[in-house]
């Protein structure tokens, strides 16, 4: 019989309005499962490689004050009230911690947001270390708090799975559909705008590249002259970037950036879309990470990519895997044991590719030889074909060989000597395990057969006060989205100069968009920067890098950084340090700004302090007894052109600056003529 009130609905004008744009909110439970895991591997990356600069750029006495700004745009940090060594010390680890129960999943939404407020508060601290790669993960953070990455491959999911459907039997443990964590498509207005937010970084990157050298070619040739940007294979790759090489690279650069929200938005052939994206841009960014240094940016958005993988992709992978590996193993186990019946229910649901059967001494097809003895003592581990067995730890090393990802630790438990002690703890676990089962609260034996399967399971049946309070958290948090997705619309409108120029172009006046003051102060506040000008309008023209010329007690003269004699007439990749990271680049490239010589001088103080051990091993048992800061700066020479233009060499120091002056004035002054009458 036909639903005679659905059949007109569904044929609505609304309903296939809505239908076409679910491609816009769709993404699939196991796309936010491995995008969950690699935003945590991602956080405890950012925190690591910040480790040893704690002291020296997020305490209260390190180089970058505490922000004091009256400013009206305030930005979150914890950590301009935390600001002793040993309390940033434990918000480092803490962040370590939640990243590390983010990967893993366990209590997830606790980790998302602890990870939120640790990680933006780290950058927040230090605004002046920040780039494009910084103000992407802060929004990204911000978006990711409402997606449910605790969905799949989680600690969470797992624990959900086993408290809902629990198996009493063998045949429960064989029956795959019963406990299975079904993947679904879900629809997130969150996710939305983690679309949007990729869109936007692409179109107003390639909006704002206005500039000359965009428009005639040659912008790849000048970022390839960079040498303080450039990593040794991008140093390898520049002189084969000749004027043909650099038009198809820079103009394939701007067609990349402004195709992607067609690729990303466009709600018909999504699929085909998304995954053509996926290849495109990884390849895009891969590359400009070998070649140019940008310190995390490249990782941060191809994480991202992750969340665009669609279900048919997952379904083939799967499927790929299943037919090619279709060898089935035994495990067999004390199903008297409530413990041990426990970590076969575990087992099941993480042997996704179904690689197991499970059985116990009731088994009566073939078994191992001496099974009688063995299983009294051990689990054991059955391969049919080829008639070989595992017993004890060996069982859980094989299994985790089976299981996805298990590789990285099953290796472990076949390492001589650590085996013995991994042999030792079965040991002690099996002898032990009727008091652990009785401590949990589980069976020792006689495990009853009380079958319940999916159908008869009616907890997912609401009451109307819970479907009550889901859909007010719906509505609640939609709001808080679309308040943030306003701000940073307003903000990316008004930041990125490539708008309004068009704007001005067509008669729209010169300022079209402008910043609306609350929208911007909601954006600003966690440092959900919308302005996209990397490498706008044009490439820097010009190398730029600090150079430290310390004179150390024996009289020596070194750079402190690399333990050489300072190069000041030269900016050459060759004369280089390429020990910094981006915090050393950033530092360099904006302490030489105006307005920033109380940096300057706090560096210098940094660097003269007495229980300074940063570069130890470069100062062979020397103290410094004074430097000179110098910034160093040469224009880089266009494409087919024979100029060498000088290093131009700028004191930053004001210490020395003065001592500077005073023997210059000296030298500058003309002998004194005596007085007439005096003569």
């Amino acid at each position: 019989m036909k639903n005679v009130i659905g059949e007109p609905y569904k044929m609505s004008f609304i309903y296939n309005i809505v239908s076409f744009f679910k491609p816009w909110f769709a993404v699939d439970s196991r796309a936010l499962g491995l995008y969950r895991i690699l935003l945590g591997i991602l956080c405890l990356a950012d925190i690591l490689r910040r480790w040893d600069f704690i002291d020296i750029f997020y305490t209260g006495n390190s180089i970058i004050q505490v922000s004091t700004s009256l400013s009206s745009y305030k930005t979150f940090s914890l950590l301009n009230t935390f600001t002793l060594s040993w309390e940033v010390h434990m918000f480092f680890i803490l962040g370590i911690i939640f990243s590390i129960m983010l990967i893993l999943g366990y209590k997830t939404k606790l980790s998302q947001i602890m990870c939120t407020v640790i990680l933006i508060s780290i950058h927040n601290r230090a605004i002046m270390l920040e780039n494009a790669g910084d103000f992407f993960m802060n929004c990204l953070l911000v978006w990711s708090i409402f997606l449910p990455l605790g969905v799949s491959f989680s600690l969470d999911s797992l624990k959900n799975s086993l408290n809902k459907y629990k198996e009493y039997s063998i045949e429960d443990l064989n029956n795959r559909k019963y406990g299975k964590n079904e993947p679904q498509i879900l629809y997130l207005f969150a996710f939305f705008c983690i679309l949007y937010q990729l869109a936007t970084i692409y179109f107003f990157t390639g909006l704002d590249k206005t500039g000359y050298d965009w428009m005639n070619g040659t912008a790849v040739y000048k970022m390839f002259q960079l040498d303080t940007f450039l990593t040794p294979v991008g140093y390898f790759l520049r002189d084969y970037i000749t004027l043909p090489v650099t038009k198809f690279f820079t103009y394939s650069t701007l067609g990349i950036e402004y195709c992607a929200p067609l690729l990303l938005l466009f709600p018909v052939f999504s699929k085909y879309l998304r995954m053509s994206f996926i290849l495109i841009y990884t390849i895009f960014h891969s590359t400009i990470r070998l070649a140019i240094k940008v310190g995390l940016f490249s990782y941060i958005l191809m994480i991202t990519y992750v969340l665009l993988i669609d279900k048919s992709i997952f379904d083939k992978v799967k499927n790929w895997i299943l037919k090619r590996y279709t060898k089935k193993y035994i495990l067999f186990y004390d199903s008297d044991c409530g413990f041990c019946h426990y970590c076969i229910r575990i087992i099941k649901r993480l042997d996704v590719f179904e690689r197991l059967i499970f059985a116990d001494s009731n088994y009566k097809d073939q078994k191992p030889e001496d099974f009688d003895r063995l299983s009294t003592a051990t689990a054991i581990l059955y391969d049919r074909e080829n008639k070989k067995w595992w017993t004890k730890h060996e069982v859980f090393g094989k299994v985790l060989f089976l299981i996805p990802f298990g590789f990285l630790i099953a290796w472990i438990f076949f390492i001589p000597g650590i085996s013995k002690i991994f042999s030792w703890g079965y040991d002690t676990v099996a002898n032990n395990r009727t008091k652990i089962s009785t401590y949990f609260g589980m069976p020792a034996c006689g495990i009853k057969s009380n079958v319940i399967t999916t159908a008869n399971d009616t907890s997912h049946f609401l009451s109307p006060s819970i479907l009550n309070y889901f859909y007010l958290k719906k509505v609640f948090t939609s709001s808080i989205l679309l308040v943030i997705l306003v701000s940073a619309v307003n903000y990316s409108l008004a930041a990125n100069d490539g708008v309004n120029d068009r704007m001005e172009k067509y008669g729209f006046g010169k300022k079209y968009f402008k910043h609306n003051p609350t929208l911007k102060k909601v954006a600003y506040y966690p440092r959900m920067i919308q302005r996209w000008n990397m490498f706008s309008p044009t490439v820097l023209a010009s190398d730029k890098t600090v150079i430290v010329e310390a004179v150390l007690n024996n009289g020596e003269k070194i750079n402190p950084f690399t333990g050489l004699e300072p190069v000041l007439d030269s900016v050459e990749y060759e004369d280089l340090w390429h020990g910094h990271n981006q915090f050393w680049r950033k530092f360099f490239s904006r302490v030489t700004k105006k307005g920033k010589q109380k940096y300057v001088d706090r560096f210098e103080m940094w660097m003269k302090k007495y229980n300074n051990t940063y570069f130890e091993e470069n100062l062979n048992g020397q103290r410094i007894k004074s430097l000179n800061i110098w910034a160093l700066s040469q224009r880089n020479a266009d494409i087919n052109s024979n100029s060498n233009y000088r290093v131009s060499k700028r004191l930053l120091n004001s210490k020395a600056k003065t001592n500077r002056n005073k023997v210059n004035n000296n030298r500058k002054q003309p002998p004194r003529k005596l007085d007439k009458d005096k003569k």
